[in-house]
């Protein structure tokens, strides 16, 4: 990955099934391992993007690897009012930053 655009970024989507949860820890732990951050920090990383999971509709995640450091995002839904425009529009809000 090398800049930070759309290009830049590792994207998952997890079903709203409770059992597939966990897989967030497995790809963030892949991802730390290849950024090379060590492990401290990792189990709360894991659960604050546990904790983002719907039970409801699918969860987007994405993820962005700088030198020595890992970016984790949930995307959330933005309500547009204004300009005669009404509808969604989505947004990404940073959950998780991990460093060496």
């Amino acid at each position: 990955m090398q800049s930070e655009d759309a290009a830049g970024y590792t994207y998952l989507t997890i079903p709203p099934n409770e059992t597939l949860r966990s897989c967030i820890g497995l790809v963030v732990a892949g991802l730390a391992a290849r950024a090379r951050i060590g492990v401290a920090g990792l189990e709360e990383a894991v659960e604050l993007l546990e904790g983002q999971h719907a039970a409801e509709v699918p969860t987007h995640y994405r993820f962005y690897l700088g030198e020595d450091s890992l970016v984790a995002e949930v995307e959330e839904s933005v309500a547009i009012r204004g300009k005669g425009e009404v509808g969604d529009s989505a947004g990404w809000r940073t959950v998780v930053e991990l460093v060496s």
